[in-house]
């Protein structure tokens, strides 16, 4: 499988295959692209017309690839006598890519290096595949003054426009390829420089986002006042380093908000449910990330019903996009809303970011987008009056231009539209559908703000409020674990469907409720033991769906594969029920599986092959990665693993720590937490750990909780 090269700053994205070539028909969106447009679709680097051997690529630097290559035989040079040094780097003004070729022979030599540049202004969901019957004008490429200028003009009538400036001089351009003829002496080094810009011109009245040109710093200026969060286990560190790296490469501006794009380089653009989970994993190291998060999905909350693209009032969007077919209409998906869970996990970050900051600021400022969304969900979200949160397959109302005029089929995090099966493999369609984690989601945010509203001052007014979602929350768990415990398989169904028949299939859905603490005390120990049986766990994960289900396929996208994200939300979960062995597998797993990745990067996904079967962990080769909560997953493990709970609008935190046996440490310096600042250190000691506080400037009250032993499930496990 070939490895890509991505690299992002802002809204630019540089993605090309492992040589530094980029082909328009190449897999996963090759190209460079600002925002939703791919302004260069083509970079080809030819020596006398034939292409250079690769050696060796790096994007380990943050916004820059790097490339090794040599030539072949070539006439007069023999094969390894040139070598190439292949640079592209994202500046905030520019993108600049170096070239330098240096004479590793003992004699003089000559040689033509020539480079293919050609742009097709594809869309992102284009440059993914969308078929068009009808695009605008792409004006035939032109060199002047060493500078080449490929241009568009969109049925959106805005035009796009990439400038290359280039250096040395050109010798001569044809076929859309400039070429430099180079001499070198023994020893010698020569660079060509292609310094790119990307412009887009709207007519008047057309809104432009982001700013034409503008290549934004990445990184807010509250990024680097997290935590900072060190353990005794070297491959922990590199996977912290790496995931810290990776937010600062993800982060974009948009409405005046720093968020997370969801993942490089399909999904560039910012997700509802992505921001709310990447906020969630991260409280510990950085909430200025979950309050970017917050103001920013309150800004695009829904406010009309229109079912073009799902929009209802109060409702959390699902993704947003910029480029011509969003400004055009020609899919949903300019501010998409078809998501089910976007909008009770707007207000689970809300009300954990609260419990975590005591930030009553921005409660007051956000308290009507709360509200909204919470109106959203009794008015739109629960679809048969059963209490559950519930979609139904979206499909607009409106003929387009482009071939993909649907939706979504499905409306949880598995979108895939064959991820809600019954055991023998048929497709969920009878629509509403109530998903098991959904109905998690639903709870947790009605626990947590019951208790925000209980904790928070008695000016507010808002006790009786309480103890309403304290009582929609308790009748909702009784139900769930009524309606969808299947006692046969003892385990829970993925989901319920229109008539409230049990979707039947063995998936990871209702193992997220552990997370939630949906599930009742005396199933957790059942999940458990289903969830690490050979059938769902393989040898660096919790899969998707059983192996034993007929819908299973360790290839495909949500049915057999493992998402490092569900993993974490699952392994928090199974500490919380006080299963720690249980905790420990899934995440020594999760360590394992990062040594078969470059830099330690956790991806979107990998496919749920057992070592024990393929012999290696085997990667999907379209999985985004970077990923925003992939990269948030370890401090969610971690945050875990030290059982921090502070209590709600008080001084007091609770800590239940504990260490896995690949940890003899975890030192977790100036933790935001509880409105004040943490220090700590968690060490082995014996069969148990210590605890100690090396900083409490803010004289926080820190509670640590003895662990009980209980029976669950036939193992034996501790919890506070």
């Amino acid at each position: 499988m070939k490895v890509r090269r991505i690299i992002k700053r802002g809204p630019i994205v540089f993605a090309t295959s492992e040589d530094g070539s980029m082909d328009p028909a190449g897999r996963a969106s090759q190209g460079l692209f600002l925002a939703d447009t791919r302004f260069l679709s083509t970079l080809k680097l030819r020596l006398n017309d034939l292409e250079p051997i690769l050696l060796g690529s790096s994007e380990e630097i943050l916004f820059e690839s790097s490339y090794l290559l040599t030539n072949p035989e070539l006439t007069d040079v023999a094969a390894r006598d040139v070598g190439v040094l292949w640079r592209n780097t994202i500046d905030t003004d520019a993108v600049h890519v170096r070239i330098t070729l240096a004479n590793w022979s003992l004699s003089d030599l000559k040689v033509e290096a020539s480079v293919e540049l050609s742009s097709d202004f594809f869309d992102t969901f284009e440059a993914r595949g969308v078929k068009r019957l009808k695009r605008g004008e792409v004006y035939p490429p032109a060199l002047e003054d060493n500078a080449l200028k490929l241009s568009y003009l969109g049925l959106d009538n805005v035009t796009r426009v990439t400038r290359i400036v280039m250096k040395p001089d050109v010798e001569r351009f044809k076929d859309n390829t400039v070429y430099f003829p180079i001499q070198l002496s023994a020893g010698e080094r020569s660079t060509i420089e292609l310094n790119i810009s990307m412009e887009e011109h709207a007519s008047e009245g057309v809104n432009l986002q982001p700013e034409p040109g503008e290549v934004p710093n990445s990184k807010p200026v509250w990024f680097d006042k997290g935590a900072t969060i060190v353990t005794s286990n070297t491959l922990v560190e590199a996977i912290v380093h790496r995931s810290t790296a990776d937010l600062e490469v993800l982060m974009t501006e948009y409405l005046g908000e720093c968020v997370p794009a969801a993942g490089l380089p399909r999904f560039a653009v910012p997700f509802g449910r992505d921001c709310c989970i990447t906020g969630l994993e991260t409280l510990i190291w950085n909430p200025w990330l979950s309050r970017d998060v917050l103001f920013f999905l309150a800004k695009t909350q829904g406010k009309t019903e229109n079912p073009w693209n799902y929009e209802q009032p109060g409702k959390i969007m699902h993704e947003m996009h910029t480029g011509e077919l969003a400004r055009l209409k020609e899919i949903p998906f300019g501010l998409f809303y078809g998501s089910v869970d976007s909008t009770p996990l707007f207000l689970i970050l809300g009300g954990e970011y609260l419990r975590w900051t005591q930030d009553l600021d921005l409660y007051h400022k956000l308290k009507h987008n709360f509200e909204a969304a919470w109106s959203w969900i009794d008015d739109y979200g629960d679809l048969d009056g059963s209490g559950y949160l519930q979609y139904k397959a979206h499909t607009p109302p409106k003929m387009s231009s482009a071939a993909l005029t649907v939706g979504l089929f499905n409306q949880g995090w598995k979108d895939s539209a064959n991820s809600v099966v019954y055991a023998d493999g048929r497709i969920a369609t009878d629509h509403p559908i109530s998903l098991a984690e959904v109905q998690g989601d639903l709870y947790r945010a009605l626990t947590i703000w019951s208790e925000v509203y209980a904790a928070m001052p008695e000016s507010e007014g808002m006790q009786d409020q309480s103890r309403t979602l304290r009582s929609r929350a308790d009748a909702l768990k009784e139900r769930f674990n009524q309606e969808f415990w299947m006692p046969e398989q003892k385990y829970f169904a993925e989901a319920l469907d229109a008539k409230h028949r049990q979707v039947n299939s063995i998936t990871s859905n209702p193992a997220e409720c552990l997370w939630s603490r949906l599930i009742d005390e005396d199933k957790a120990g059942s999940v458990a033991d289903m969830i690490l049986s050979d059938s769902m766990f393989t040898s660096w994960g919790i899969r998707t769906m059983a192996n034993s289900q007929a819908a299973y396929n360790p290839f495909s996208y949500h049915n057999g594969s493992v998402w490092p994200f569900e993993n974490a939300l699952i392994a928090s979960g199974l500490k919380k029920y006080g299963l720690l062995a249980e905790t420990e597998q899934v995440f020594e797993a999760m360590l394992d599986a990062s040594l078969y990745f470059e830099y330690r990067r956790w991806p979107e996904v990998y496919c749920g092959v057992s070592k024990t079967v393929g012999g290696v962990l085997a990667r999907q080769p379209d999985a985004s990665r970077p990923q925003a909560w992939s990269s948030g997953a370890i401090f969610l493990l971690l945050q875990s693993l030290l059982g921090i709970s502070p209590q709600a609008f008080s001084k007091r935190v609770n800590l239940t720590p504990a260490l896995p046996a690949s940890l003899d440490h975890i030192v977790a310096k100036n933790l935001p937490i509880a409105g004040g600042r943490l220090s700590l250190r968690v060490v082995r000691a014996d069969s148990g750990v210590l605890l100690e506080i090396t900083d409490n400037p803010d004289n926080l009250d820190v509670v640590i909780h003895p662990v009980r032993t209980v029976q669950t499930g036939g193992t034996m496990a501790t919890s506070k």
